[in-house]
Formats: structure tokens, sequence, C-alpha cells
């Protein structure tokens, strides 16, 4: 009778799952570590057939395709191992990179910019550096987690313009397109909502821009929203 309680680890997402599985439950890759094994057994066999069938008058030469072919075979399940491989990583890299309009989602605690506009300022009291503009980012965090959680604009968004580490601008976020939005502060109870703008000042030529936000001051899990001058103009049209 089997043992039902072994195990091994996926060799993809390292988890603990049941030694017969051939799927993991988890991430639902194929456990698939033997192919490389199995096909150099079955290349070697006919290799050797050819050699034995052959007896002494064997063509080295075709005996020499044949260790070939084998190291072929070798590389090519190599080669699709290592693809799989990167393109696992660029699939988990994907996940923690968005654009406006896009959900990052934390256990439960879904955060989306959902628009990004350019302001000039009011033109009275509240108004950029000269060659800069306003930049505010509207966020929707909905909190459909079982517990209750804190949002600071400060502490749980890092920006970016251009490379360069920014700042926020709360003087920004008085101007009239932003009227009655509320900024990003504050907590939020189990299964509520909260909806706020944070402003950054940048040159009017800037390129990128990127802010991450993280839901724990000392987690390690983080979301970056990335978009482009170009984006937030399309948005505007």
């Amino acid at each position: 009778m089997k043992d039902s309680n072994k195990t091994k680890i996926c060799k993809y997402c390292k988890s603990e799952i049941s030694a017969d599985a051939k799927i993991c439950p988890h991430c639902r890759k194929t456990q698939g570590g033997k192919v490389k094994w199995i096909v150099l057994g079955i290349v070697g066999f006919f290799v050797l057939a050819a050699i034995i069938g052959g007896g002494s008058d064997q063509d080295p030469k075709k005996v020499e395709v044949a260790a070939s072919e084998t190291t072929v075979a070798t590389d090519n399940v190599e080669t699709t191992e290592e693809t799989e491989k990167a393109t696992e990583k660029a699939t988990e890299a994907a996940k923690d990179s968005f654009g406006i309009g896009d959900i990052a989602d934390f256990n439960g605690v879904q955060v989306r910019l959902s628009s990004v506009r350019i302001s000039n300022g009011d033109g009275q009291f509240w108004n950029p550096e000269e060659g800069k503009y306003f930049l505010g980012l509207v966020f929707d965090i909905d909190n459909q987690s079982s517990h209750d959680i804190g949002v600071s604009s400060l502490i749980s968004f890092e920006a970016y313009c251009d490379d360069y580490s920014l700042n926020q601008d709360i003087m920004g976020a008085q101007v009239p397109e932003w009227k009655g939005i509320g900024q990003l502060d504050g907590s939020v109870a189990a299964g509520k909502k909260m909806s706020g703008v944070i402003c950054y000042q940048v040159p009017k030529d800037f390129n990128s821009f990127e802010i991450r936000y993280s839901p724990s001051f000392w987690g390690n899990k983080k979301a970056t929203f990335v978009f482009t001058k170009a984006d937030v103009e399309a948005q505007a049209r």
C-alpha cells in the first residue's frame, strides 16, 4: 500500500504537495522534472540497440550521428525548462506592475489607480513652480478583507518621476480639478471603500511616472503603477 502521507516540493512555487501529484494544485505547473532523463534513456536505448544489432560491421559514422542526436535531444529539454522558468519569472513580475485603470489585489484589499490628471493650478493661490505641473493621481481602495486597514499618503506610497524620487505636494490637492476628492489618509473598515487623490509636482516635459503602493509599512509586497505622459494626455481626451 502506498504511503498517502509522502510529499514533495513543487519545483516552481516551492509548495509542499503530494508525492504522486503530476500537477501542483497551487501554481498549476506540471511536475516534469524527470523528462530530461526519460528522453536520455529512450535515445540511449536506441543508440545501444543500433550498436549491438550492427555488431562489428556497425558504421562509426552512424554511431556518431546517433550520439549527436542524443545531445540535441538533451539540449532541447534543457532549453524548454529554461524557457518555462523565464516565462514564469516574467509572469510573476507582470503581476506586480499595473497601469491606469488596473486593480492590484492584496488578499482582498483591492487598489485601483482610477485616473491621472495634469493641472496648471488655479491661477491665484494654488500654483506649481515655474515649468512644472500638478499631477493628481486618484486611487480607489476597496477593502474586501476581514480586517480594517490603514492608508497613509506619506507611508503607503512611494513615487518616482523619470526615476527621480518625489515627495507629495499637499497644496496641489486643493486645485479645482480634484474638488470634492479627499486625500488618501485614514482607515478603511472591512467591507468599506476609500477614494482619494495624491498630488506631485512634475516637470512639464516629464516622460514616465511610477508610484508604488504597499499595504503595510513592514511588509515586502508592493504594487507598482506605471504610466507615461502620453497615457495621461490620452485619458484626458
